[in-house]
């Protein structure tokens, strides 16, 4: 249950003409890089519109706003609110987001323009960080993802609408991806460097850009800088924020620094406090108390293995008290500056460690996964389902929903060429492959769907020139993800060229990911055409005991006995 009286005593609401729960749809857009409009970074799955869909006056006046406005009144949040609600039951008032809007201007309840717009309208971005994903970063969608980059959705229309709503800004924020390699956030720097506007621009960065274009911005507005680094060592800095170079960062973050001073603007860091970085908090704290900048923290829900609020209650207790034991010894709460925040911290994590805040975070995900079937249908997700329960022709139909401009256009592409295949329409295969290498070429979910059908046609040096093309792609990229499928068809490739050695290494590789009983059974077939029935009768075993009615795993292993038992007769 939310203690009302002591949330809303802790944020100091003497200048507000009205009570709510939050004021961010009072006072603020958020435009994320698929053209969703939300009203905060943390409220994903609620939509007040979508930038290709409607105009921008339709989004800030539409029922959607008002809707969330109503319910936060009335200190409802179901429409999207769940993560801060599961932040305030938990009494993590110094942490609580609601608090960014409670500082912006408000003069009623029915607000002309909003104070603030926050801007993440690009992916572009030159690292791979461990808790982030490709729709925030180009770099993990080529490289980890495997998928082409994100359609363009902030069109000339768009910029056009935007340039009314900026003279009315108390302040404009950029994130990213990278906001220093974004061209959509230039284009605004330079619609408001025209119009004459210089209102306060807070940019997030990763501290890995300098050069004349960043000085342009930060000579035209005075720019309030967040760097993120998460860590204080070369090791953990370099292993969290994948590409960065430690030694740059530290140059970049001094130059950034200086110009704070010599402007008089606010630097501060952030640090995503995380399962990987949390034993380098205090230092980092002490690091900004050095430079004298503060330090703000951001909670971590997803991914999973990054999370310390996902940790099993009696593990987080541990950490909390390795952390506390590296207070004694170094006094990080006391520091004049930032002493405050490990105190928010570790208080945050005490009260996280039960039960009950475990599976506040599981209502967390469940909520957004719920509304984003909602909001955004998965087409995707269907036809997999369909394609499990074996009707293809409706998994084609639902497939075929998505279109050539949707963001998931490469996948679906290569879902539709699957299905096709297995349905034997090879000639409509082939074209749908074609479609998908014209949106990307450079993963290989393309060439292994090929690699298969080139197998189906009994091409069969094609198909291992498909699966080669496959394999050195990921090769090439920074994938940390595994990918069976390039093994799998490798193997099945070999083995029909009678190389069964080779097969049965990409066989082996295959069943380290994934140990399902159809991987069992193709080991077990190569095993079987070189003659080492011992190892096929296992994997036999194994399969069936994953699958006890499998009939093929029955056969495989009855053959593997029999040729046993010969062998032992002869």
């Amino acid at each position: 249950m939310i203690n009302r009286d002591a949330y809303e005593s802790a944020r100091g609401l003497d200048d507000k003409p009205f009570r709510s729960a939050c004021y961010a749809p009072y006072t603020s857009l958020y435009f994320n890089t698929n053209g969703d409009v939300i009203a905060c970074c943390k409220n994903t799955t609620y939509l007040l519109g979508n930038v290709a869909n409607e105009r921008l006056d339709e989004i800030w006046r539409g029922k959607r706003v008002k809707a969330l406005r109503k319910a936060l009144d009335r200190y409802k949040f179901g429409l999207g609110c769940e993560f801060c609600q599961w932040q305030i039951e938990g009494e993590q008032y110094g942490q609580v987001y609601t608090k960014t809007f409670d500082t912006l201007p408000l003069e009623n309840n029915e607000p002309e323009w909003p104070a603030m717009l926050e801007f993440t309208i690009s992916n572009t971005c030159n690292l791979a960080c461990i808790m982030c994903y490709g729709e925030l970063s180009s770099t993990i969608r080529a490289q980890c993802e495997n998928l082409p980059p994100l359609p363009k959705v902030y069109d000339d229309q768009f910029f056009t609408d935007l340039r009314k709503y900026l003279p009315h800004l108390k302040v404009a924020k950029f994130f990213g991806g990278e906001p220093f390699l974004a061209q959509e956030c230039y284009r605004i720097w330079d619609m408001m460097i025209e119009d004459g506007i210089r209102i306060p621009c807070h940019v997030t960065t990763n501290a890995t850009q300098w050069g004349p274009k960043v000085e342009r911005i930060l000579e035209h507005f005075p720019v309030h800088l967040s760097l993120s680094l998460d860590g204080t060592t070369k090791e953990t800095v370099e292993s969290v924020r994948v590409n960065a170079n430690f030694e740059a960062l530290m140059e970049n973050t001094k130059r950034f620094h200086d110009y704070a001073q010599r402007n008089g603007t606010h630097m501060s860091l952030t640090y995503c406090l995380m399962r990987q970085n949390w034993h380098e908090f205090g230092d980092y704290l002490r690091f900004g108390e050095d430079l004298g900048v503060d330090v703000g923290i951001n909670t971590v829900i997803d991914p999973v293995d990054c999370s310390l609020y996902t940790l099993p209650p009696d593990e987080l207790v541990e950490i909390v008290g390795k952390m506390e034991a590296q207070d004694a010894s170094n006094r990080y709460s006391q520091l004049n500056r930032n002493g405050g925040q490990w105190g928010s911290a570790l208080e945050a994590l005490r009260k996280s460690a039960n039960e009950r805040q475990v599976a506040g975070v599981d209502d967390i995900k469940k909520a957004h996964r719920a509304r984003e079937e909602v909001n955004r249908p998965d087409h995707l997700t269907a036809a997999w389902n369909l394609i499990f329960a074996d009707k293809l022709e409706d998994a084609l139909t639902e497939i075929r929903k998505v279109t050539g401009q949707h963001r998931h256009a490469y996948e679906a592409a290569n879902i539709e060429a699957r299905i096709l295949r297995d349905l034997g329409r090879h000639d409509e295969c082939e074209r749908t492959i074609d479609r998908a290498l014209e949106i990307w070429r450079k993963a290989p979910n393309a060439y292994v769907e090929r690699a298969w059908l080139r197998l189906d046609q009994n091409r069969l040096e094609e198909a291992l020139a498909d699966a080669e093309k496959a394999a050195g792609l990921l090769t090439e990229g920074r994938s940390k993800r595994p990918k069976p499928a390039v093994a799998h068809v490798l193997s099945g490739i070999l083995s029909r060229l009678g190389r069964h050695e080779e097969a049965l290494v990409h066989a082996r590789v295959l069943l380290e990911h994934r140990k399902e009983a159809v991987f069992y059974l193709h080991r077990a077939c190569i095993l079987e055409l070189l003659g080492r029935h011992d190892e096929m009768l296992a994997d036999a075993e194994a399969a069936l005991e994953l699958e006890p009615d499998n009939a093929e795993a029955q056969r495989l292993a009855v053959v593997a006995r029999t040729e046993r038992y010969r062998k032992k007769s002869e």
